[in-house]
């Protein structure tokens, strides 16, 4: 919804530093999304003029509380209130694009209502992974990979609540019996870098390796367009947001405009699991002085696990090898 009206804002960009050009989200939703003379977008929530705050200001996203606001419209008239902005210093067209995304399903709620307090407490996460937003192709595979695998999940909202926060978490799926890790590579042979945790874990519980070569093809799919289909299938608003928030720390700001299309190779629809256990790993003896061991692995010569288990996995059931 948001997405769909920036470009139409972008059409009249105010001259004025101090004007802000915008339209109602909505019949009779009290949002506003407005636009500025740098055609930085501002996501505009009724506010009270006695909930004063502190503004919060980082160098990709800031938020303005409880302002005396004139929105200029359409029709040249104007509509003034007190609104609390969310505003993106940023007028890429694939970044405004993801921010509106992950604004509206965060805020542009139906009859729910903001307090200054708790904006603050949604924003800051937010206003964060856009600060520190990194370009790195590698994390696009690496995030297409994930998406994949939840992708094949029957239950989106299930796969999504096992998916770890973080790129830099030691797994990539943890739920309550069993953790997986997800490889990729654009090479032909599942050559992939493990740590020695990722096979080895500590603790009661299975461990999987999910690999999957890539192919960069006309027909694939783009990680910006993995990402729509599967926000569109996550049944829960709030894991929604989330979901997005995900995907914006792991894939960074070209999250939209990465026009890299990929699909599995050499089959387009599925990935290889294996168990951890059955793949080689150095032995590390506890009293050596040796620690963040990593290590590559070619899993050519090495079978997968059957495909029942293969199939419970990507379901996130609990597994029994008996």
């Amino acid at each position: 919804m948001l997405a769909e009206l920036y470009p139409k804002l972008c059409k009249k960009i105010p001259a004025d530093e101090a004007a802000l050009f915008g339209l109602p989200v909505g019949v009779d939703a009290p949002f506003w999304l407005t636009i500025d003379a740098n055609a930085f977008p501002a996501i505009l929530l009724p506010a009270s003029k006695d909930d004063l705050r502190p503004d919060i200001e980082l160098r990709a996203v800031e938020a303005l509380f409880s302002r005396a606001c004139t929105i200029s419209l359409d029709d040249r008239q104007t509509h003034v209130g007190c609104f609390s902005l969310i505003r993106l210093k940023d007028n890429d067209p694939d970044v405004v694009r993801l921010f509106l995304k992950i604004v509206e399903e965060r805020f542009c709620i139906p009859n729910l209502q903001y307090d200054n307090a708790a904006i603050a407490t949604n924003i800051q996460q937010i206003a964060a992974l856009f600060s520190h937003m990194d370009d790195n192709t590698r994390d696009l595979i690496g995030l297409w990979g994930e998406l994949f695998v939840i992708s094949r999940a029957t239950d989106t909202d299930e796969a999504v609540q096992c998916w770890s926060t973080r790129k830099t978490a030691k797994y990539d799926f943890v739920s309550d019996t069993f953790v997986m890790d997800v490889k990729t590579t654009l090479k032909t042979a599942p050559v992939h870098r493990f740590s020695l945790e990722q096979l080895r874990p500590k603790g009661e519980f299975e461990a999987y390796i999910a690999s999957l070569c890539l192919v960069e093809v006309t027909n694939g799919q783009t990680v910006g367009e993995f990402v729509d289909s599967l926000s569109e299938r996550i049944i829960d608003q709030e894991l929604r947001s989330q979901f997005l928030i995900q995907c914006l720390a792991k894939g960074g700001r070209d999250l939209y405009r990465s026009r890299l299309a990929l699909q599995t190779y050499p089959d387009a629809n599925t990935a290889t699991f294996f168990d951890a256990r059955a793949i080689p790993a150095p032995q590390i003896s506890k009293s050596d002085p040796i620690e963040n061991v990593r290590f590559d692995i070619d899993l050519s010569g090495i079978s997968p696990v059957p495909a029942d288990q293969r199939d419970k996995i990507i379901q996130f059931q609990p597994i029994s090898t008996t």
